[in-house]
């Protein structure tokens, strides 16, 4: 388990440089980004380091959302495209998940087809995660069924936390990106990361069955204090 201090700058830098050799690689990158209020600053950093030629060339996802109306305040995207505007221009393709639609199933399939296109079949390059208390990523949550999808997407109605109704990667195909870069802020985050250094993968905490290599752990100064008990 690979633990570094918390740095939004050296975040940035990081996914900046993933995102730059998938370009320089491959011709494109894809980045897939959590909500809440953590990645914010992250990006709008992020954004404003990035290369013209990259940043066209940069498909963005989301690792999940809340089955709310677009422009939703609980959107995931929006505040962390607001965010990303900050710092400068959008990725040349902006992919949110259309979990606003009435039927998630149909949803889900087709955001796994448009994941499919934008990777070209290959894994995502980076995935910037963040954690709940309980160790959830994502809407994985907890001994739920959903850490047993085999699909790419998929459609939950049943999350513990509200709103119910969610659209999520998998865990498959989050534990394949080339990189992932979790975000644990505060001492309840950094007690998660004890447990996961304590007692090894389980699917009472989701973020543990995430693969050790290429699984990058960032950790505030209160949740590093909590995590080194």
């Amino acid at each position: 388990m690979m633990i570094l201090p918390y740095s939004e700058s050296v975040l940035a830098e990081q996914i900046a440089d993933a995102l730059d050799n998938a370009v320089m690689t491959r011709g494109y990158a894809t980045f897939a980004i959590p909500g809440g209020r953590s990645p914010g600053p992250i990006l709008s950093l992020l954004a404003a380091s990035l290369e013209p030629y990259v940043c066209e060339r940069i498909t963005l996802l989301w690792v999940d959302e809340r089955a709310v109306p677009r422009g939703h305040e609980d959107r995931n995207d929006c505040a962390t495209l607001a965010a990303w505007e900050e710092g400068g221009p959008l990725p040349g393709c902006v992919a949110p998940m259309p979990a606003e639609a009435e039927d998630l199933e149909a949803a889900a399939a087709a955001y796994a087809q448009t994941v499919a296109e934008a990777t070209k079949g290959e894994p995502i390059d980076v995935c910037l995660i963040g954690i709940g208390e309980d160790g959830h990523l994502a809407s994985l949550f907890p001994e739920h069924e959903g850490l047993k999808e085999l699909d790419p997407v998929f459609a939950i109605y049943d999350s513990p936390k509200l709103p119910p109704r969610r659209l999520s990667l998998s865990l498959g195909i989050i534990s394949q990106a080339r990189l992932r870069l979790i975000v644990a802020r505060g001492g309840e985050k950094g007690a998660v990361a004890a447990r996961v250094q304590q007692h090894g993968p389980q699917p009472k905490l989701p973020v543990s069955l995430l693969p050790v290599s290429d699984t990058y752990w960032f950790l505030d100064e209160a949740a590093a204090q909590v995590a080194s008990v």
